[in-house]
């Protein structure tokens, strides 16, 4: 009898044998669980069609800390991709590259500890600047989940293309995603990857921009040209009196404390075209005292993320007719 009872529950257990992706599946509607997958490298996100399609590549870099004027890149992924240049739709993913570089000093042990990078790892390597111009050569836009000024200032090839940043350039918190971390962003939309490696981080990067958006439902990609796109302006506060400062930070104005030596010590908004004239007027009526001029820069996805984003610009005089950046390609 014990033994036709062990036979029967092992049928019983074959009857209802689940893949893991149906158990997954399972649980997801069952409402009471949340599942992430691991992420796998993808060579397409749509089939070819004859839509127009343009070529973007996601880069990331490790580096030896955050101050670019002296940390340096001990390695840098780059995933090109197709996209639509309407709707943002991911085609085809062309291929990645990797490489590490030796900065010539040792690696931080936090860093190490971070992303697994050591000394040995990097003892004797260049990052095959060639290679790098090769790959960019198709490239109209350059994204980055986090853009920093790293890349620039090693391989000038960067500076003379188009930037996008997904996680600025995307409302992330309008989406029901509390944080704009990539691991976050990541489990929010249903995967997970081994982060903090350049290529690993290029490739979920790819991902994330391919699949649509919680709240929205539009495709991360086309959010993301959509804000690239519009050119800002940055007004500076310039010469403001210091007592004027919890007004300008209650309005949302970020102080920027001179970092780097060429940056001005200065409180600053980006506002869109449609909103200059209205913060000028405000600037105008509540901070700034007679014969005080506003200085403003405008911003492209040029200069976006750059060194060049950091000047004055000009004293303001007369509001600007909102205008799509005409340079943005399309």
């Amino acid at each position: 009898m014990k033994s036709r009872t062990l036979r029967q529950a092992i049928c019983d257990i074959r009857e209802t044998e689940y893949s893991l992706v149906q158990m997954a599946r399972s649980l997801v509607e069952s409402g009471d669980y949340r599942v992430t997958s691991r992420l796998e490298p993808q060579a397409e996100y749509h089939p070819p069609d004859d839509s127009p399609k343009l070529v973007a590549a996601v880069v990331d870099v490790e580096t030896t800390g955050t101050n670019p004027d002296r940390d340096k890149i001990i390695e840098l992924g780059i995933c090109l991709f197709e996209y639509d240049r309407l709707d943002g739709r991911i085609y085809k993913v062309l291929g990645s590259w990797e490489g590490f570089e030796d900065p010539g000093c040792s690696i931080p042990p936090e860093i190490t500890k971070i992303t697994g990078i050591t000394d040995t790892m990097v003892a004797g390597h260049r990052i095959d600047e060639r290679a790098v111009n090769d790959l960019l050569n198709r490239v109209v836009l350059v994204i980055a989940h986090n853009a920093d000024l790293f890349l620039e200032k090693r391989l000038p090839v960067f500076a003379k293309k188009h930037w996008a940043c997904s996680r600025a350039d995307i409302d992330w918190k309008a989406e029901g995603v509390r944080s704009s971390a990539l691991e976050f962003v990541a489990y929010s939309l249903g995967f997970f990857h081994d982060g903090h490696r350049a290529a690993s981080d290029c490739r979920a990067t790819v991902h994330a921009l391919a699949q649509r958006l919680p709240s929205t439902g539009r495709l991360a990609m086309q959010a993301l040209l959509e804000q690239a796109r519009r050119p800002t302006w940055r007004l500076w506060a310039r010469d403001a009196a210091i007592e004027k400062k919890d007004l300008l930070k209650a309005r949302g104005y970020i102080w920027s404390p001179g970092e780097f030596g060429r940056r001005p010590k200065c409180w600053y908004r980006d506002v869109a075209d449609a909103e200059k004239a209205a913060e000028a007027a405000w600037l105008r009526a509540n901070v700034m005292g007679p014969g005080q001029a506003i200085w403003a820069l405008r911003i492209t996805a040029r200069d976006r993320y750059s060194d060049r984003c950091w000047g004055w610009g000009e004293p303001l005089a007369e509001p600007t007719v909102q205008n799509l950046d005409a340079d943005f390609p399309r």
